[in-house]
């Protein structure tokens, strides 16, 4: 099933009741396993946490998504135990249905959603029925029976749709909560500054254009911020013509780092415009 950490975590969110919801070393810890870092010494020095607090805080999840499951969940099953789960729902045809996800990691109705919230929009062309507990009933007219043979294919629609992932702040439209809180924390510290910006490049054969997480102006010069994901990798060409038409500071700031205090990402940043 190929399905990234937040898409994993969208569906997870879906399940868990309200007052149930992950906290954000509890994702951290997900996250991490989801993408297969084994070592709970190794998410501790990445979230800069105490590796015993780690330890025990992922015992808690497991046995949290356990009891969800219905199956035991260990860091090195997660993949295997949410195919498992989803293969048992039986799966219903809603088109036009969203469903609302703040990036605190509260689940919202439609109905709640309003101006300024920060919340994910995950258009489900195909949606887990009503057993995950988000508030949207089975439409009977439009359901189908899963057989074996379609299953696959309709995990696949699952996973291809999950990826239209967006959330929402200020109106403004972002592909991760990464970007949202770096967003939200160049916001705080009163700089300027154009999110998922595009620029046309000439003469390059691949794309024509090139898009850039963060353009920022700050103290009379430009720059550019990009958040840095454990399977992304440097777009070397793209930052060498940018440097050339004067755009000479380009920062990759680790993913997780921005996640979890991207105050001081930015921080550290702007700094180097002065």
């Amino acid at each position: 099933m190929d399905m990234n950490a937040d898409e994993a975590l969208a569906i997870i969110e879906t399940v868990l009741d309200n007052d149930e919801q992950l906290n954000d070393v509890q994702e951290l810890i997900f996250k991490q396993c989801w993408q297969g870092r084994d070592s709970y010494e190794e998410i501790a020095k990445l979230g800069n946490y105490d590796n015993e607090y780690i330890k025990s805080v992922a015992a808690k999840l497991w046995k949290k998504l356990s009891e969800i499951f219905g199956e035991k969940v260990k860091r090195n099953n997660l993949k295997s135990v949410l195919k498992r789960y989803l293969r048992r729902q039986n799966i219903t045809i809603h088109k036009t249905k969203i469903i609302g996800v703040n990036v605190s990691g509260k689940s919202i109705n439609e109905g709640n959603i309003k101006g300024g919230k920060v919340f994910s929009n995950v258009g489900f062309d195909s949606c887990i029925n009503d057993s995950y507990k988000s508030g949207i009933k089975e439409n009977k007219s439009e359901s189908s029976e899963v057989t074996n043979t379609s299953e696959e294919k309709q995990l696949s629609e699952i996973s291809a749709n999950l990826q239209k992932t967006e959330y929402f702040w200020k109106e403004w439209c972002f592909y991760s909560l990464e970007q949202v809180k770096i967003a939200e924390a160049f916001d705080k510290a009163g700089v300027v500054f154009f999110p998922n910006s595009k620029a046309q490049l000439p003469n390059f054969e691949d794309q024509s254009y090139k898009q850039v997480d963060f353009l920022i102006y700050y103290n009379s010069k430009l720059g550019v911020l990009e958040i840095q994901y454990p399977d992304s990798q440097k777009q070397e060409k793209r930052d060498d013509f940018l440097s050339k038409q004067g755009i000479c500071l380009i920062e990759y700031c680790d993913s997780v780092q921005c996640l979890e205090d991207p105050d001081q990402v930015v921080q550290e940043f702007i700094m180097k415009f002065i």
